[in-house]
């Protein structure tokens, strides 16, 4: 498996802090610049199927977007298009053409109904699991585990046609419990946010509303994941380094 870094976006698209309260929407428009900037200093951006391979170039990036948002779908897309990026979504099975009601400050946002995951399918993109309805996974009873994990799996099979190889773990959290599910459902890897577990919990980097360009390349240099790990065991020092280097604005 390969050693790329891999980006966590989640929606794409404009809205203000007040329908985005999570800066989950990042614009098309900075998109389009930050996947330039990437392809401009060399980086090759992969399939899962390269990822999975572990023979990609040095400098490569997986970019991967959770849970299935309609927005990601009719203005993330074009951009992957126009540049010939490929990527991987994310999607919630047990959710899909419903809304983001798991987030009780904007349970509103269109997800793609099964013929949007038809239509990424056919785009090129790989279309995986982020479990059946963003439960969370550490400590849960056997039943919700299931659901998120093998029955979540199952459905996303029945709809692609095929098994899904890839888990993302809803708000990035797992267990040795469930890290074992996933393994036995027979995924070939798994994802977290920064807290690496072996190969069922390999770390994402976070990109969202707020990152400026200098913040984005921050996030793209080795050792970032290392730095933002230190950084939350102390309190306060995230938000003074956000300070020093600024924050995208946002309506």
């Amino acid at each position: 498996m390969s050693d790329a870094l891999v980006l966590m976006y989640h929606a794409i698209g404009s809205r203000s802090t007040q329908r985005d309260p999570h800066n989950l929407f990042v614009p098309p428009g900075r998109l389009r610049r930050q996947l330039g900037m990437l392809l401009e200093r060399g980086w090759t951006p992969l399939t899962l199927d390269a990822y999975l391979r572990g023979d990609a170039p040095r400098r490569s990036v997986l970019l991967t977007f959770d849970d299935g948002y309609q927005s990601f779908l009719e203005e993330g897309l074009p951009v992957l298009r126009e540049l010939a990026v490929p990527a991987t979504v994310f999607v919630l099975s047990g959710l899909l053409g419903g809304r983001s009601r798991w987030m009780a400050d904007m349970p509103d946002e269109l997800l793609v109904d099964a013929d949007g995951v038809r239509e990424m399918v056919g785009a090129g993109l790989d279309v995986e699991s982020h479990g059946w309805d963003h439960s969370h996974l550490p400590g849960t009873d056997t039943e919700t585990l299931n659901r998120n994990v093998t029955d979540a799996a199952r459905a996303l099979a029945e709809l692609t046609g095929r098994r899904p190889r890839a888990f993302a773990y809803p708000y990035g959290e797992h267990d040795g419990t469930a890290r074992a599910a996933v393994a036995e459902a027979g995924f070939d890897v798994a994802f977290s946010i920064y807290e690496k577990a072996g190969r069922f919990a390999e770390p994402r980097v976070d990109v969202n509303a707020v990152d400026t360009d200098t913040t984005f390349r921050m996030k793209t240099r080795p050792g970032y994941s290392t730095l933002r790990r230190m950084s939350g065991r102390v309190p306060g020092l995230r938000p003074a380094l956000h300070s020093l280097v600024g924050r995208a604005g946002r309506t």
